[in-house]
């Protein structure tokens, strides 16, 4: 036999358990949308990277392909925890699943940066291109492939 006091304390136990689950469960939302987009040529690809480091050891979070169906493609990244997030982008015009480059390493495909940050003689930095996401909500940038 259970007592009242008993059950009263698995009830409220259970009800702690269950708000602080719910409050673990919160995420954020990064939503990009990748302009200048050569309709109907091959696909674009998107690389999530949460620091400098991992951009560096091009170990990306997360991944995303789309076919280039038209000049916008629009990219979600769901459930994300807060932070600081930073988005390459490439059109892979000959569909090998890599950036293709010419002389000294330089893009030879449409690509870019989330918040269509520019680097000057080179990338640039992850402080650059990086989109803060809250722990809840939906953050957005843009991306423009520039060749």
């Amino acid at each position: 036999m259970t007592s009242r006091r008993g059950t009263a304390s698995v009830a409220a136990f259970m009800t702690l358990t269950a708000m602080a689950l719910a409050g673990a469960a919160t995420a954020g939302e990064l939503r990009a949308t990748v302009r200048n987009v050569k309709p109907n040529q091959g696909k674009v690809m998107v690389a999530l990277f949460d620091s400098a480091e991992a951009q560096k050891a091009k170990t990306p979070r997360a991944g995303y392909f789309a076919a280039a169906l038209g000049s916008e493609v629009q990219v979600v990244f769901p459930d994300l925890p807060a932070g600081r997030y930073g988005l390459i982008a490439f059109q892979d015009l000959d569909n090998n699943g890599e950036l293709a480059t010419g002389l000294f390493g330089i893009p030879a495909e449409p690509h870019g940066f989330s918040r269509s940050a520019r680097g000057s003689l080179g990338p640039p930095s992850f402080d650059d291109y990086a989109v803060t996401v809250g722990a809840s909500g939906v953050a957005t940038t843009e991306i423009r492939l520039v060749e």
